[in-house]
């Protein structure tokens, strides 16, 4: 099968790293054998993949050579292993994500792929393949994040618990635009919460009409200050852009509620002392140990509550779904493959996405 294979050797990423660009070649397009499945395991035939800035990293600095790059997919079932029998079939419609970029025989940017029976969920008739993509690392970051650290949970589908700290409270969600911020927005909302967030002028109606209360302009040079005299003493925070001044604007909301903030910044650290700073990386949610940029970069422990949460949100997801409490992000189709991949990846690096997922058909 073909597959998109990273192809940068150590030097090399590290010297992409420290420039934040790619300086040599990216990927390369490779045939390989496809995925031999395990009894719990079960084999996609990939029609939809989304992209996503990690796979962007992944392919400039983060992937070892001949790692398959690529998370999130939907797809029709191929073949299922003896142990998922009574729940898949093959032909059924399947979507899910995997840990793109760090094996040789598992990740989305390939005509087949393998993932863990449990781990993927089965598309509903209300939404497409191209659709069912986004709720990979984008809707799955949210729920780690919310659901998970923050402990705000909705009576309706998983986690399927109240939680007392959803009831009234003020969550802050930095960068509403982006993917994972707009399925937080909707999982705080669905757990009762009120939503303050920042986006650029363009996407305010964007953000609003995912649930967020109130949405502030994160170019002003006056964004701190407007958004404590609004709401003062916020607790809780997600940083879901990660990137620029982003971490000092959370922290600033933040530091008089003396609170919690959630970051994707791997190696992120409090400027505060006032603020807790908590990396969160989807990943973890497979339930491995893993290390990024080995040898150097950040180790991750096995985390099986968080492989827990996965599994309920995807079995619950479908009716989610059809309920519509939870709707997938605009979406621009790319066509052509793997080479539609590319493309979508040079908008990524040239930052020419916003409020949008970008989806490439196979």
């Amino acid at each position: 099968m073909k597959a998109v294979v990273s192809n940068n050797g150590l030097p090399n990423r590290f010297i992409n790293l420290a420039l934040g660009k790619n300086t040599g070649q990216r990927c390369t397009i490779k045939e390989i054998d496809v995925p031999t499945i395990t009894a719990t395991e079960i084999l996609v035939k990939v029609k939809n993949v989304a992209l996503n800035p990690i796979d962007t990293k992944n392919i400039d600095a983060i992937a070892a050579p001949g790692r398959i790059i690529g998370c999130d997919f939907a797809g029709t079932v191929e073949k299922v292993g003896e142990s998922a029998r009574s729940t898949w079939t093959v032909g059924d419609r399947v979507a899910g994500f995997v840990h793109g970029g760090m094996y040789p025989d598992r990740g989305a940017f390939a005509e087949y792929l393998k993932a863990d029976a449990d781990l993927a969920w089965k598309i509903p008739a209300e939404v497409s393949d191209a659709e069912a993509t986004t709720f990979g690392i984008s809707g799955c970051t949210a729920v780690l994040c919310v659901n998970e650290r923050l402990g705000l949970r909705s009576s309706e589908g998983a986690p399927a618990s109240s939680s007392p700290a959803a009831n009234g409270s003020t969550v802050f969600i930095y960068g509403g635009s982006t993917m994972a911020g707009l399925f937080s927005i909707q999982i705080a909302k669905n757990a009762g919460c009120s939503v303050i967030t920042t986006a650029s002028p363009h996407s305010f109606e964007l953000v609003k009409k995912y649930g967020a209360d109130s949405v502030f302009n994160y170019r002003s040079p006056t964004v701190v200050d407007e958004i404590i005299k609004a709401h003062p003493n916020i607790t809780m925070g997600v940083d879901c852009f990660s990137e620029g001044k982003s971490a000092s604007i959370c922290e600033g909301v933040l530091k008089a509620g003396k609170g919690r903030l959630l970051t994707l910044q791997p190696t992120a650290k409090a400027s505060s002392p006032d603020v807790t700073v908590e990396p969160i990386l989807c990943f973890t949610m497979f339930g491995s140990a893993f290390q990024m940029l080995a040898p150097i970069g950040p180790k991750f422990a096995s985390e099986p509550k968080d492989r827990e949460a996965l599994a309920k949100f995807f079995a619950a997801l479908p009716q989610l779904i059809t309920s519509k409490a939870l709707q997938p992000p605009p979406i621009t189709i790319i066509e052509g493959g793997f080479e539609g991949i590319e493309k979508g990846m040079n908008q990524l690096r040239a930052g020419e996405v916003s409020g949008k997922k970008l989806v490439v058909q196979f």
